[in-house]
């Protein structure tokens, strides 16, 4: 009998010369697509069920097949906007080279510059009521954690050394959220300057 499920044993279905799951996961990084649309454009208010289907232009049925709800829908985007960030910002923080703390924040920096809808969903819209607050304080301790066991090792109190990471983790990314709204105006290298200065700056008050 048939069920409309793709069969282990005689393997997935060939429609259009794509499967049922490419099919799906097409959809759903159309949804993903248009909800930063979306937000580039007018915030994460702008991010309704109807509107992110009508931009994608797929039936309500479609997004249902991905997520339960637009709140879940923001939730996993931010999450794979923070894991675009966290990565090559890794890459740089474990480096013992010193030249690292620069090439660390020009590297934010350009990130932040690269895709304004992605930046605007990481930087201002957790300061909006847009129900990612709860998501953005669980992705958050990631990015302190980066700080705090790699760019401040050399504060030995390890409370000091939380104090440090969480105070500037929390005063860039209101710099950040600042300068993409437009109430901080300063150039690329000033701000790259200032990310230099702030880790140079704990280390000395700490350290």
């Amino acid at each position: 009998m048939q069920t409309g499920q793709e069969s282990e044993d005689a393997g997935p279905r060939i429609w259009g010369g794509t499967t049922l799951t490419e099919r799906r996961e097409a959809r759903r990084i159309a949804l993903l697509e248009a909800a930063l649309d979306l937000i580039g454009e007018a915030g994460a208010a702008g991010v309704t069920m109807r509107a992110v289907c009508r931009r994608a232009n797929l039936t309500d049925r479609y997004f249902y097949e991905s997520f339960t709800s637009r709140d879940e829908l923001l939730d996993v985007l931010y999450r794979q906007v923070a894991d675009e960030f966290l990565e090559p910002m890794t890459a740089f923080a474990v480096a013992d080279d010193p030249t690292r703390d620069r090439a660390l924040s020009e590297l934010l920096v350009d990130k932040v510059l690269e895709d304004p809808r992605k930046s605007r969903l990481f930087l201002v819209e957790p300061y909006s009521s847009t129900g990612l607050g709860q998501t953005t304080i669980a992705v958050m301790p990631a990015f302190t954690r980066l700080i705090q066991d790699h760019l401040f090792t050399g504060i030995e109190d390890p409370v000091r050394r939380r104090l440090a990471a969480v105070t500037m983790a929390s005063g860039n990314a209101g710099m950040f959220s600042a300068w993409l709204n437009g109430s901080l105006r300063a150039g690329r290298e000033q701000i790259v300057d200032h990310c230099v200065a702030t880790i140079t700056a704990y280390r000395g008050i700490y350290g």
